[in-house]
C-alpha cells in the first residue's frame, strides 16, 4: 500500500457569505452537493490503496452541509479505516459562521480539528459577520482547544502581521498567516499584498514570536520553517514540499484535481467515478500537463537559487497564477526566500552560538533542543 495522502474534499461549493478573495468566483459556485455515494467510493477506494489519510473538507462553506453528513462521513470512515483507529485524520476548515455546540461536541468526541478562516479585528477587510466568529472563537478558545485559526493577509493588512498574532496569542488560538494570490476572486482589484511589505511585516512578526517566551501558540508557517531548516520538513507546508502525488482535491460532482486553490480545467484528473483507483488520477493528461510544468519550473530552480532543497520550487498553483507555472520568482517565490531565510539564519545562529535558550520561545526551545540531543542526516 501506498503510505500516505492528503484529500481535500469540497463537498459543496456555495457559500454563505462573498469573501472578497475567493478562489472560486461566484460563477463557479454551483448548487451541487456531494453524495454519500461519492463519499463511500472515495473512502473504499483510500482504504483499499492508502495506509493513512488527512481530509481536509472545505469549500465553498462545508458547514452548507449540515449536522447529519458529517455524522454518516464519520460512520463511513469508520467502516472503511476501522473505529478509533490512527489510519485517519480530519480538519474542517471554515468561515465559522455555522458552528454550534452540536457540531462542536462530535469534532471534540471524534478528534476532528477545527479550523476557522479568520483574520482578527481586520476581519471585514476580507469577509462578512466578524463578530458572530469571534463570538465562535471565543467559545472555541475558553471551552474546547480543538481549532486553529487561519488568516489570510491582503493588502490592506500586509503591515498588520504582528498585530494580528498579538490578538490571536491572547485568545490561545494558533494562527497561519498566507498572502491572498491573484486566483478566483482576487484575480481583479486591489487585494494581492505588496511582497516588500509583507516580508518586513512578516519578518517582524517572527521576530516578536521568537523572542516571546510567554507564547502558547505555534506561528504558521515560521514555525514549520524552522522545524524546515532543521532538516525536518513537514508535510503540512504542502506550499514547499514535493505535495504532487500526495495531495488531490475532490469536487462535489466528484471531479478530480491536484490542489484545492482553484485550479482551473486544464489540471482536471477526471473523475472519482471514472477511475478504478485513486493513483489512476495521477496518471492522466490533466496531472501530466501539472507535472511537466512543475518539473520545469523546478530545474529552473535548481539552477537558481541556493533554497530549493527547502522550497522544492513552490507551489505549483502560486506560480500558475503569478508567473506561469513553468516559471518561477512570482511574489510566493520572494517572499519565501526573504523569510525562510530570515528564519534559517536565526537558527543556524542558535545552532552555532549555542545560546541560552530560556530566551526564546517554548516551540523554539523544543525543536532545537531536539536537534541537538538527537542530530538527524538529512538531505539539506
Amino acid at each position: 500500500m501506498r503510505p500516505f495522502i492528503t484529500v481535500i474534499i469540497k463537498p459543496t461549493l456555495e457559500c454563505n457569505i462573498d469573501c472578497k478573495h475567493c478562489y472560486h468566483t461566484p460563477e463557479e459556485r454551483s448548487s451541487e452537493k456531494m453524495s454519500l455515494e461519492t463519499i463511500d467510493r472515495l473512502f473504499r477506494m483510500l482504504s483499499q490503496e492508502y495506509e493513512s489519510v488527512w481530509f481536509i473538507w472545505h469549500g465553498g462553506e462545508p458547514l452548507l452541509m449540515q449536522f447529519g453528513f458529517f455524522k454518516s462521513v464519520i460512520s463511513l470512515q469508520e467502516r472503511y479505516f476501522g473505529k478509533g483507529t490512527r489510519r485517519v485524520g480530519n480538519t474542517i476548515q471554515t468561515n465559522g459562521i455555522l458552528l454550534d455546540r452540536k457540531l462542536i461536541d462530535l469534532c471534540k468526541e471524534k478528534m476532528i480539528n477545527i479550523g476557522v478562516s479568520f483574520e482578527g479585528t481586520y476581519n471585514d477587510v476580507l469577509r462578512e459577520k466578524s463578530s458572530t466568529v469571534r463570538e465562535k472563537i471565543e467559545y472555541l478558545s475558553n471551552k474546547q482547544r480543538i481549532f486553529s485559526v487561519s488568516s489570510t493577509i491582503s493588502a490592506e493588512t500586509a503591515s498588520k502581521q504582528k498585530e494580528i498574532y498579538e490578538g490571536f496569542k491572547a485568545d490561545k488560538a494558533a494562527v497561519s498567516f498566507a498572502p491572498v494570490i491573484p486566483a478566483g476572486c482576487a484575480a481583479c482589484g486591489d487585494m494581492v499584498p505588496d511582497a516588500d511589505e509583507y516580508i518586513r511585516s512578516s519578518i517582524e512578526c517572527y521576530d516578536e514570536w521568537l523572542f516571546d517566551k510567554d507564547t502558547e501558540i505555534p506561528l504558521i508557517p515560521h514555525y514549520l520553517y524552522i522545524l524546515n531548516a532543521l532538516g525536518d520538513p513537514q508535510e503540512s507546508d504542502c506550499a514547499h514540499s514535493s505535495c504532487l502525488t500526495k495531495w488531490i482535491c475532490v469536487y462535489p460532482n466528484g471531479d478530480l484535481y491536484p490542489c484545492g486553490k482553484g485550479c482551473p480545467q486544464e489540471f482536471k484528473m477526471g473523475n472519482i467515478h471514472s477511475v478504478e483507483k485513486i493513483s489512476d488520477a495521477f496518471l492522466t493528461e490533466g496531472f501530466g500537463r501539472m507535472i511537466s510544468g512543475a518539473v520545469e519550473r523546478r530545474n529552473k530552480c535548481k539552477e537558481e537559487c541556493a533554497l530549493y532543497s527547502y522550497c522544492n520550487g513552490g507551489c505549483s498553483i502560486d506560480a500558475y497564477y503569478e508567473t506561469g507555472l513553468e516559471n518561477n520568482g512570482g511574489d510566493s517565490c520572494r517572499i519565501f526566500k526573504e523569510v525562510f531565510g530570515h528564519v534559517l539564519s536565526s537558527v543556524e545562529e542558535i545552532i552555532e552560538t549555542r545560546p541560552d535558550l530560556t530566551k526564546y520561545n517554548k516551540f523554539v526551545r523544543d525543536a532545537v533542543m531536539g536537534k541537538l540531543i538527537n542530530p538527524k542526516v538529512t538531505g539539506q
